[in-house]
């Protein structure tokens, strides 16, 4: 009896041993034990006079350090740059650029219309600060660190104005070549604008245009643009030779199509062409294996008439995945409001749609003008 007792508490303690040792190997995420990325370049106090003679140069290199957890078992870490005139502490902040690099270039030219769309004042000189947000997760802000801002003081020039309104055609879209017929995008931000919409392959080619029944100004790309993204070529009138087309993705589908007129880039994410519903406010909560579906009432718009509480919800592409998937911003309200798309997981979620309350509603998406309704039954 003595025999087993002692073997008994021999084995207990080697569980405790492994029990301890395991918990050792594996320490939680502290991020008070977190050390943010900090900038090496530039330095605050550089003063920059902006010249359109050198749009196509490189304004500034940013660089800085790695930003550090207490855990490595981590995604690796994503970088948000972001931009903003100085004492006003980021709260009208624009992103130039979400990476996991630690290093960014941007060119004088961009730099000069990012600071035209954020209000500077041309031939003034400004002080604008930047900054740096990081995060290890994008489904929480718990691992969101932020660095010390420097202070950039820069006059830009005057250029171009950014377009208020741009078209989708080309023959690998429904519009074809007829630019009386080209698609409206809707804005998204500032110069950037997107649209929902069928690319067929056997038709090779897409663009943008301005005005419609008019080939200037137009946008196309150059050798390097592929069907995912490239960079935007702007052509303001004509006089000015036609840039290449971009190539239309080799799938068939429903493609998230975004054109960004300040940054001079585009993209292009295959949806699933489904949509489902779920959230806190709906009869399914967040179990995205078990959303509702929305039926497909015309190409791109979506409808689904279900009973709803007081909480958030969003639209998701696939059963059982957070991404792709639809939210809205801080304008969306329980009666309508603009859509953000999130097509990955290495995107920050957008926020929840808010329910208008407890009872039955018929949900509109309506992908082709990035824009949801929610109307009483």
């Amino acid at each position: 009896m003595k025999n087993i007792k002692s073997k008994l508490i021999i084995l207990l303690g080697i569980v405790l041993l492994i029990a301890c040792t395991k918990e050792l190997r594996d320490p939680v995420l502290d991020i008070s034990q977190a050390t943010p990325q900090e900038f090496t370049n530039p330095v605050s106090g550089t003063t920059y006079v902006l010249t359109e003679d050198q749009k196509d140069s490189v304004f500034a290199t940013f660089e800085w350090s790695e930003a550090t957890y207490n855990i490595s078992n981590l995604p690796a870490t994503s970088y948000v740059l972001q931009m903003d005139l100085a004492g006003n502490n980021f709260g009208g902040a624009v992103e130039l650029a979400k990476i996991t690099e630690t290093t960014f270039q941007i060119k004088v030219g961009t730099m000069n219309t990012r600071l035209t769309v954020l209000g500077v004042t041309v031939g003034v000189a400004t002080d604008v600060e930047f900054r740096l947000l990081s995060y290890a997760t994008p489904n929480s802000d718990y691992t969101n660190l932020y660095s010390d801002p420097v202070t950039l003081t820069i006059t830009t020039y005057e250029a171009l104005v950014v377009e208020k309104f741009i078209y989708l055609l080309g023959d690998a879209t429904p519009a074809g070549w007829d630019n009386t017929a080209a698609l409206p995008m809707t804005q998204i931000d500032t110069g950037i604008f997107a649209r929902v919409e069928t690319l067929d392959p056997a038709g090779a080619w897409f663009k943008f245009i301005s005005v419609l029944g008019f080939w200037a100004p137009q946008w196309g790309t150059d050798a390097t643009g592929t069907a995912e993204s490239g960079p935007l070529v702007y052509r303001p009138d004509e006089a000015t030779t036609d840039p290449p087309a971009m190539p239309c993705p080799a799938v068939l589908g429903d493609y998230y199509i975004e054109a960004d007129t300040v940054n001079l880039e585009y993209r292009t994410f295959l949806t699933s062409g489904e949509l489902y519903l779920v959230g806190a406010a709906t009869t399914v909560g967040w179990d995205n294996a078990a959303g509702l579906p929305f039926t497909e009432i015309e190409p791109h718009i979506f409808e689904i008439t279900t009973t709803l509480i007081d909480g958030g919800m969003k639209f998701l592409e696939v059963l059982g995945q957070w991404a792709p998937q639809w939210g809205t911003n801080d304008t969306g309200t329980g009666d309508g409001g603009p859509l953000i798309y999130r097509p990955d997981e290495t995107v920050i979620d957008p926020a929840e749609v808010p329910s208008p309350g407890s009872g039955t509603f018929k949900i509109r998406v309506d992908l082709t003008t990035i824009t949801y309704t929610i109307v009483a039954q």
